[in-house]
């Protein structure tokens, strides 16, 4: 009786210990991380990961400017740190100028890697070729090491640029292009290839060949090779395919995906913020069904759609155009008059459909002038076949116009809603818009709380 008594008392000990164990698992994974925009207003965008001793180092290209009109234009690359995934540190930048490339702003997307103790960053020369650099750190400094490009142009039948490095069993492999990917095996020097560029076939279930967008990501899990572009992804058993096309990955444009300690995987994704060429990137989990395969749910909430400026962390995209000058300052644009007072927001391509008629601009203005009116233009265009492309050109004294009443000589923020959907010869989205300030008047001084689009 005695022994059966020691063993109940056993189990129960171990059975307390197993659910205490289970409790505090799941204590420590607990909910997942998620954030809709992780550098606001900073023109950082496409993520690059590296783990190393429980810190993540992030490389990132810098879009050079929000007044920006035509391309993507890329002025350095930025390394960032954390070890929670939520408070980051700036460690150190790339120049294009630390290359071949010069003194041009065309530093597209990479990947990072380390092996033997060295650190390679691998690099885009905008759409022309690929370039790899080395350091004795994950923050530099870097130093060219080839002094021209690894991958030049006409290498393959895709162009060689968007690098994606996949490491496994001590080999390490480079991935890249658009359309159709290329896969290498690099040498062991890192810093020339092993063998001759294969393409990766990927079909759909009907074995019908799938096209892809530039810059992949690649990751491992459970014996399965995650093959990621974009909104989308295939997986295969075998590194060089072919794969099967999956269907939709989490939303968003160029990516990282990682494993993180708390026990989820992670995608770090390019995304809007200012507008088109000033962007940002979020930071999503990756979940799984029991198959492996994705469930493509997005849990970072999505801030800085493009139609609202709130002000609280830099101009964002707005630009004084003539008869005013004006400076950022305590979550507010403040400007001097001194003529016809004038301000316009970046080329944008954002959300307002101009054909669904229930826009209305909410702008919250200090008017400190003797102006009694002010006017908004709403200039319109219809996006072409080349998604990313606006003309810039507008012809002011043809768009849609709409005078309305202020108040004269105001000490508070007032809030002014105009209405711009009655106009019948709108294209389809917002191009632009331009703000007179105050009418009539050529002296005094305004300021701008936030500007909305409802």
């Amino acid at each position: 009786m005695k022994n059966n008594y020691k063993s109940f008392i056993k189990s129960i000990a171990f059975l307390g210990i197993c659910l205490s164990t289970i409790i505090c698992n799941a204590q420590k994974k607990g909910e997942p991380l998620a954030n809709g925009n992780l550098f606001p207003e900073q023109g950082l965008t496409d993520p690059h990961s590296l783990i190393e001793d429980g810190r993540l180092y992030l490389f990132m290209g810098h879009d050079q400017s929000w007044r920006t009109e035509d391309t993507w234009k890329m002025d350095r690359w930025e390394i960032w740190s954390t070890d929670n995934l939520i408070d980051w540190k700036y460690e150190s930048k790339i120049l294009p100028t630390d290359t071949y490339i010069g003194d041009r702003p065309t530093c597209w997307a990479g990947d990072i890697m380390k092996h033997k103790g060295k650190y390679y960053w691998y690099f885009s020369n905008r759409s022309l070729n690929t370039g790899v650099m080395v350091a004795d750190s994950p923050t530099g400094p870097f130093k060219d090491a080839l002094g021209k490009p690894l991958l030049p142009e006409g290498l393959t039948k895709t162009k060689s640029y968007d690098p994606e490095i996949f490491q496994e069993d001590g080999k390490n492999y480079i991935i890249f292009g658009a359309g159709t990917y290329y896969i290498a095996q690099l040498n062991d020097d890192c810093i020339s290839l092993a063998e001759e560029p294969k393409p990766i076939l990927i079909t759909d279930e009907d074995g019908n060949k799938v096209g892809t967008r530039d810059k992949n990501a690649m990751f491992k899990k459970d014996g399965w090779y995650y093959l990621v572009w974009g909104p989308d992804y295939a997986m295969s058993k075998n590194l060089y395919g072919p794969y099967l096309h999956k269907g939709a990955f989490v939303d968003g444009g160029h990516s990282c995906i990682f494993e993180w300690k708390d026990g989820y995987w992670y995608t770090i994704q390019e995304r809007g913020d200012v507008y088109r060429f000033y962007r940002t990137v979020k930071l999503n989990p990756v979940l799984f069904n029991d198959d492996g395969t994705v469930i493509p749910k997005n849990l970072a909430k999505e801030i800085h759609k493009g139609n609202t400026w709130e002000f609280d962390i830099t101009a964002q995209g707005w630009q004084d155009i003539r008869g005013t000058y004006f400076v950022w300052e305590d979550g507010k644009i403040k400007g001097e008059i001194y003529g016809r007072a004038s301000i316009q927001n970046a080329i944008w391509s954002g959300n307002v459909n101009l054909k669904d008629r229930k826009n209305t601009l909410v702008i919250k203005l200090k008017n400190m002038t003797a102006a009694t009116q002010a006017k908004l233009y709403v200039a319109s265009y219809t996006p072409s076949n080349k998604w990313y492309q606006i003309d810039s050109e507008i012809h002011w004294n043809e768009t849609a116009q709409f005078i309305f009443d202020i108040k004269p000589n105001d000490t508070e923020f007032t809030e002014y809603r105009v209405d711009f959907s009655d106009y019948d010869n709108y294209e389809e989205k917002v191009k632009r818009f331009r703000i007179d300030l105050a009418l009539g008047v050529t002296t005094g001084s305004w300021e701008i709380e936030s500007i909305t689009v409802e």
